[in-house]
């Protein structure tokens, strides 16, 4: 997901595009929606302006006029007409620059030049959107940019820190974006890392002794906020920021940055919001484990979990069938037994004989299932030799209550009906 400094380089990387370029028609991808609202701009020149503060970007359209139009008003002064939009990027939004032709997919907002070129919104999951507004979010969703903004962002911190949230761990308060508003999953591990922090830790212990300012030699987890995303936008080449032509560039500059987050031999743990926190193995133990290193140390605890599981997955559970023994004695006096299950489970009950041509059949049944035993009825008026299961209360209820509808009559069809008095589907007929 695309942290504060992505979208403090996304926002960069917007002005040097519109620097050397003039726009001149907005496009959506698809039919307006409430995350994807038609822009009412129609103007056939204008020019673009971003600004970055914490995880949202605002674009600025700006009118420009004609030269016709700059010649014949050179007595008075021109004022363009200006709009603004606020944008996020969801999960996976980013910034394009290519040729008109050369669009790539899931574009859900395009920026038109004059020169066959268009900037675009790219969002391959579409949880990205955007508003028309000239403000920033409410401070209650939204604090200070830890990038721009931070002698308010540590203010803002540290005279809150009487509210509930910092009772929670500082791992979970660090990802509230009305206190810390640029961090995010991968920020916030690299920054407790650096600082031997406990990710489970009360946040209110660790910020309460904290002074006004931090020094640049030991700086504190709130100085240490806004270096560690410093390093983030200044870094060069990697996969997250944008390079001037607008490709994304190697990906692996940026993994050599990263001390903590995603690295071999590093623990990690999950939050009470079902987030994935990377963290030195000191503080792992006896937190759930959801990705698995390749650190050689495997304590021998874990493996005997493991082996305790596949026992229970393995286990075979008792099934509750209906066992049924039959003992067949053929005219020459040999015995036929029957294949049985080997789930099965045997259930003692009275012994039931019944005689049928050439064979004497002993059976044992459970009585309990026997409404889930198939029998055939001897054929009669009210049936006709159907096969059903055996009747239950509510089966023989509907039955008579049919019998006293037809009135004893066979040939009149026999319905129900329901509270309203519609009628419903015939039984047994």
């Amino acid at each position: 997901m695309p942290e504060g400094p992505e979208l403090y380089k996304a926002a960069t990387f917007l002005n040097h595009i519109a620097s050397q370029h003039i726009f001149k028609k907005v496009r959506l991808l698809q039919k307006p929606s409430d995350k994807h609202p038609k822009i009412p701009w129609s103007k056939p020149r204008f020019s673009l302006a971003g600004e970055a503060r914490g995880k949202e970007i605002r674009i600025t359209f700006s009118e420009v006029p004609l030269k016709d139009e700059v010649d014949s008003k050179k007595d008075t002064k021109f004022v363009p007409e200006t709009l603004n939009i606020l944008l996020t990027f969801g999960m996976a939004g980013r910034f394009a620059f290519t040729k008109t032709d050369e669009i790539q997919k899931h574009s859900l907002l395009m920026f038109d030049t004059t020169d066959n070129h268009t900037f675009s919104f790219v969002d391959t999951r579409h949880f990205g959107r955007w508003i028309m507004t000239d403000e920033w979010s409410s401070p209650n969703k939204r604090g200070p940019s830890i990038i721009t903004e931070y002698d308010l962002f540590r203010e803002h911190v540290l005279s809150s820190l009487d509210k509930p949230v910092f009772d929670k761990p500082i791992c979970e308060v660090m990802l509230e974006q009305r206190y810390f508003s640029c961090i995010g999953n991968y920020l916030r591990a690299e920054i407790l890392y650096r600082l031997d922090i406990d990710p489970y830790k009360s946040a209110r212990k660790v910020l309460e002794n904290l002074p006004e300012k931090s020094s640049e030699e030991n700086p504190d987890i709130l100085k240490m906020c806004h270096k560690v995303c410093w390093e983030v936008v200044n870094l060069k080449g990697s996969g997250k920021p944008y390079d001037p032509d607008g490709i994304y560039g190697d990906h692996g500059v940026f993994e050599e940055w990263l001390q903590c987050y995603m690295v071999e031999g590093m623990g990690n743990s999950v939050d009470k919001k079902g987030r994935t926190m990377w963290h030195s193995n000191k503080f792992g133990k006896g937190k759930h484990q959801r990705h698995s290193t390749k650190s050689a140390d495997k304590s021998e605890k874990s493996n005997v979990k493991r082996k305790r599981r596949s026992k229970k997955k393995n286990s075979p559970k008792l099934v509750e069938d209906v066992t049924v023994k039959s003992e067949l004695v053929d005219n020459t006096g040999e015995e036929m037994k029957p294949k049985q299950s080997k789930r099965s489970k045997k259930v003692k009950s009275e012994p039931v004989e019944d005689v049928t041509e050439g064979a004497r059949v002993k059976t044992e049944l459970d009585l309990s299932e026997m409404r889930d035993v198939k029998i055939k009825l001897e054929p009669d008026e009210s049936f006709d030799g159907r096969v059903i299961k055996r009747r239950s209360t509510r089966l023989k209820k509907i039955v008579n209550e049919n019998k006293e509808n037809s009135g004893g009559d066979e040939n009149k069809p026999v319905v129900r009906r329901n509270r309203r008095g519609e009628i419903t589907s015939p039984y047994f007929r």
